[in-house]
Order: C-alpha cells, then sequence, then structure tokens
C-alpha cells in the first residue's frame, strides 16, 4: 500500500525564510533594524521604513496652479526644478528626504495621514549620511504609483507637517485624486483643532481619521496610525503578509500529492521558498524553479488543481 505524500512544512518555516530575505534586503540597502525574534516585529519595522521610501519610477508631475508663478522668484528655484527633473524622470526622489526616514522608530506622520511627503530643498550633501543636506526649506508633495503633484514650500517648524492647507490645494486643484476618500453626507468634524494642536496630538500617538476641507470631509488619504506610531498601511500590510504565508503553509500540507503531480516532482525534493520577487513576495519551489504565485494571492484550490492536472 503506497503511503501518503507528506510535506509537514512547519509553521515558521515560511517565517524563517521571510526573515532571512529582509536581512538580505537591508544588506544591499545599508540598513539595519532592531534584532527582534518575532517576525511580527522584525516585518513592522522593515515595513516602517520600506514604505517611507519613494519607489524609483517615472510619474506624471503635477505643480499646484497657485505656486506655478512663485517659482520663477523663489530663492530655491534650482532646487524645486531639480526635484521636479528628477521625479519627472523616475530618479531617486529618497536623496531629498529626511535622513530620519531610514530609522525603524521615525514614523512620519504627514505620510502616515496624508500620503504627503516633504523634501529638503538641497543640492548639497550631507557629510554624514546619503541625502543631502537638511535645510529648512522644505518642498511639499503628494505622491502615488501614478503622479508626484508639487504643492508647494514652506519652512521647517513646528505644526507645518499638520497644516490643513496642504490638503486644500489637492481639494481646490485636484479633487479628482483624492475623491475617493470623500464621505458622504458628511459636513463636519470634531473636535476642531488648528495645525500646532493637529501636531501635538499626532505627536503623543493620537489618529484623527477625517479632515474636513472646506464643506468636504475625507478620510485620512494616508491610512492613519496606530496608537503605536506605526503607520495603519504598515500595521494591516504585516497582518496581511503574515496571514498570506500561513494560508499557504495550510494548503501545500493538506494537499501535497496534487500539488507535486502539477508541478511534476517527486515529493521528497519539494522545496519551497518564500522570497521577495522584482515587486512583489513569491511563492517559488525552488526544484522545479516554479513560480507559483505572488503575494496576496494563494493557492487554488485543490478541486480545481486536480482539473487541471486531468486536462495537461
Amino acid at each position: 500500500m503506497t503511503k501518503p505524500t507528506k510535506l509537514n512544512l512547519s509553521k515558521n518555516i515560511f517565517e524563517n525564510q521571510l526573515k532571512d530575505e529582509i536581512k538580505r534586503l537591508l544588506k544591499q540597502m545599508d540598513l539595519k533594524i532592531p534584532n527582534s525574534e518575532k517576525i511580527s516585529d522584525t516585518l513592522r519595522n522593515y515595513l516602517t521604513i520600506r514604505l517611507k521610501l519613494i519607489n524609483p519610477k517615472i510619474r506624471k508631475v503635477l505643480v499646484n496652479p497657485n505656486f506655478v508663478k512663485d517659482i520663477i522668484l523663489h530663492p530655491k528655484r534650482k532646487e524645486i526644478e531639480l526635484v521636479f527633473n528628477v521625479a519627472k524622470s523616475g530618479g531617486n526622489l529618497n536623496y531629498f528626504q529626511s535622513k530620519r526616514v531610514i530609522q525603524s522608530k521615525f514614523h512620519d506622520h504627514l505620510l502616515n495621514e496624508w500620503n504627503i511627503y516633504h523634501f529638503h530643498l538641497s543640492s548639497e550633501n550631507d557629510k554624514k549620511s546619503k541625502f543631502v543636506k537638511q535645510v529648512d526649506s522644505l518642498l511639499f508633495a503628494y505622491i502615488t504609483d501614478d503622479v508626484f503633484v508639487i504643492l508647494g514650500t514652506d519652512k521647517h517648524k513646528y505644526g507645518i507637517f499638520a497644516d490643513t492647507k496642504w490638503i486644500d490645494i489637492l481639494h481646490d486643484s485636484f479633487p479628482e485624486l483624492i475623491s475617493e476618500y470623500k464621505i458622504k453626507h458628511w459636513k463636519d468634524v470634531n473636535p476642531k483643532v488648528n495645525a500646532t494642536e493637529r501636531q501635538t496630538l499626532w505627536d503623543k500617538g493620537y489618529s484623527l481619521p477625517m479632515t474636513k476641507i472646506r464643506d468636504t470631509v475625507y478620510f485620512s488619504p494616508g491610512g492613519g496610525r496606530m496608537t503605536s506610531g506605526h503607520g495603519m498601511n504598515v500595521a494591516e500590510t504585516v497582518n496581511d503578509i503574515l496571514r498570506w504565508i500561513y494560508k499557504l503553509t495550510d494548503q501545500i500540507n493538506e494537499y501535497p500529492e496534487e500539488l507535486c503531480e502539477y508541478l511534476q516532482i517527486v515529493p521528497e525534493k519539494a522545496k519551497f521558498k518564500v522570497q521577495f520577487g522584482k515587486e512583489k513576495l513569491e511563492l517559488v519551489e525552488i526544484e522545479s524553479k516554479t513560480k507559483l504565485l505572488e503575494f496576496p494571492d494563494i493557492l487554488i484550490e485543490k478541486s480545481e488543481l486536480i482539473k487541471r492536472i486531468k486536462t495537461a
């Protein structure tokens, strides 16, 4: 009697692989995060840094129409144009960010709440880091995968990062970019706070998930933040990734015979691995050199896999 095929993947095999992958990427980027035995902490610290970094990508660059005329006589015109050109060409915008973005304990409230980045308007290298010199003159921009919106400039001062004037600009000049965050039938929010008060609340770990602009109320485009300071997007992504690797482990253990037959490999040689691909996490089978899927997809169900084997 043939013994049933068993792979018996342990619950932590993908956890350990994920830790190794994070270590590999951090080494490539010359970055460090606090050591932790828990995969959730390791993943959270890594994503806190990674999600603050802007992927080099060609984006459509838009400029606040009320700011265009100010650029001509702006004392930082050359630096503004430099950032503009780097964004347009898909270059490294992280060079202009705060050098603290590579610290896992530094939480960018403006990014967490409103998806708005700020850049130091300098073309001079900082002697102690790989960033530009950290100056008081800042450029603010709303960034998505597709667009880079220059909102304006201001000085580095308390409260400026929590000033709703940046959302005002999006509401007035680029409403289509934040229309999905509108809360229908809401006309007001409480408590009413100014920029300084909002910044103080953010610093103390509070999130203000709704913002009133003119007569419209919006959810936070950046997703908001946890009381720990971590961005809501970071916390959700950590949970999604962990659920994903645990689900894959269960699926592989549930129908190993069908899976190995589909891949045309013997179970004794089957080796599954979670790794970072070009853009996403992916599950691969090393022996057959097969990429099975990318996060957040899961394996097809057993019945569907059997159908594919029979029709192959």
